[in-house]
């Protein structure tokens, strides 16, 4: 058996591959690993789709918000103003 050949893999190797099974970095081989496991394993599925979830929620929260570009100009202009103020003469 080749490393690149799946495997039957205990519950203990299927977490540790959580993650990256989640975010799609495993190797076709592994992911198949992991979600054969999942299949037949009721714990783990429900373990993965609450991680999926989190993971997915956490995404969708963290995702970068541009500020206003009004915004932008008046917090450059208070820096800038601020910064002539403390600038010795």
């Amino acid at each position: 058996m080749t490393d690149d050949m799946p495997r039957d893999i205990d519950c203990g190797a299927a977490l540790d591959r959580l993650y990256e099974y989640i975010d799609r970095e495993l190797t076709p081989a592994r992911s198949e690993e992991v979600r054969a496991h999942l299949e037949k394993c009721a714990p783990c599925l429900a373990l993965s789709k609450f991680e999926d979830s989190y993971v997915r929620f956490l995404e969708a929260r963290t995702r970068v918000q541009h500020a206003p570009d009004g915004l932008k100009k008046r917090i450059l202009q208070r820096l800038l103003f601020e910064a002539g103020e403390h600038q010795a003469p």
